[in-house]
């Protein structure tokens, strides 16, 4: 779990720069600390798992839809087995993916049929019959071209679906009565991405409504006045047993202290009004936050020693010269000991045959 704020990790940095707080701004650090940590997650990345829907007959996977991808770790399909599939695929171009598999994945026909027309912005879908023991929430469903993702299922007539259109980048559109509602497969894909310190101060706030299990967008208020938080931030629901931390998968702009979360995994219990909602100081763990403190005060040192070139500063002739020296000897050892930490990102598993 992450010890340290954005602010802590600022004020850290700053120390280790000699409580130079002139050169070394807020503002400048906070730039600093972006670009440190897409250096630090080329070597220890944040893995996120995303679901995508297989095409039917292809073994090819558009991976345009994930976003923020530094790159793939692992793949599983079929997914939710009792032993674990992980299968070997082959990456192209960062937008698609071959898996390396025996066999074609193929659509589930629910048997179950829309009840009425559809335009492109509804999302509730009317069936023709219970659709409960057919499609479960969290699944993702097909109709003609488009995806959708299921937040809720009602056993009552209409027997609507909740879902959210234009699911994995395909295109929300309309669709005629009677449409037969599929189930493609699932595909787990692990994927590596940046790390996220939020920058906002207020990381608490509180659920402005009641959700069910299974939505992937939740309003709170309480936070911070203004301000974004970045897609891969991460949260936690205090109610929520399962202590599970979501993951931003796309930026919240914040007004009056509010904004909506869209997140994955999906909600995974229901939660009332004012439930906390909390966000994480980082998903760093606290080795990789000293990491960070020590690589951000590496590469503002190296960067501000061009200032004192041809400058007499209090310290002398040699401010430039200490700084640059000390900055690359601290890098140096920072990156040593990144290297280190990404030996631990070995694939723990048995990668199946192509079978």
């Amino acid at each position: 779990m992450a010890l340290k704020s954005h602010a802590t990790i600022i004020d850290d940095v700053q120390s280790l720069l000699g409580s130079n707080t002139t050169d070394f701004t807020d503002a400048i650090l906070t730039t600093r600390i972006a670009e440190g940590l897409n250096e630090l997650s080329q070597y220890s990345p944040h893995i996120v798992r995303e679901t995508i829907a297989a095409t039917e007959d292809s073994k090819e996977l558009d991976i345009n839809s994930v976003k923020d991808l530094l790159w793939i770790d692992a793949l599983e399909f079929r997914v939710d087995e009792e032993d674990r599939e992980w299968r070997n695929f082959i990456e192209y171009f960062h937008n698609m993916i071959s898996m390396e598999i025996g066999f074609y994945p193929s659509d589930t026909d629910s048997g179950i049929d829309t009840d009425e027309a559809l335009d492109a912005s509804e999302t509730g879908v009317d069936c023709d019959a219970d659709a409960s023991d057919a499609i479960d929430v969290g699944d993702i469903i097909k109709i003609e071209s488009e995806l959708m993702y299921v937040t809720a299922v009602s056993a009552t007539s209409p027997y609507p679906l909740t879902v959210v259109r234009g699911y994995g980048g395909t295109t929300a559109t309309t669709h005629v009565t009677d449409s037969d509602i599929e189930i493609p497969e699932k595909v787990y894909l692990y994927c590596a991405k940046a790390h996220k310190v939020p920058v906002v101060s207020d990381l608490a706030g509180a659920a402005t409504a009641g959700y069910t299990a299974g939505v992937i967008t939740i309003n709170v208020d309480g936070l911070s006045t203004t301000g974004t938080l970045e897609t891969g931030s991460t949260f936690t629901v205090a109610s929520d047993g399962t202590n599970t931390h979501y993951t931003l998968i796309q930026d919240t702009v914040l007004s009056g202290g509010a904004g909506d979360l869209v997140f994955t995994p999906a909600l995974a219990e229901a939660i009332s009004e004012d439930d906390v909602v909390t966000l994480d100081n980082s998903t760093l763990t606290p080795m990789l936050e000293t990491l960070l403190i020590d690589l951000v005060a590496a590469r503002a040192a190296i960067s501000i020693s061009t200032k004192f070139i041809n400058t007499v500063a209090t310290g002398g002739v040699d401010v430039w010269r200490d700084y640059l020296t000390w900055g690359t000897t601290l890098l140096g050892l920072t990156l040593r000991k990144l290297e280190n930490e990404a030996r631990k990102y070995q694939k723990p598993y048995k990668i199946l045959p192509r079978i």
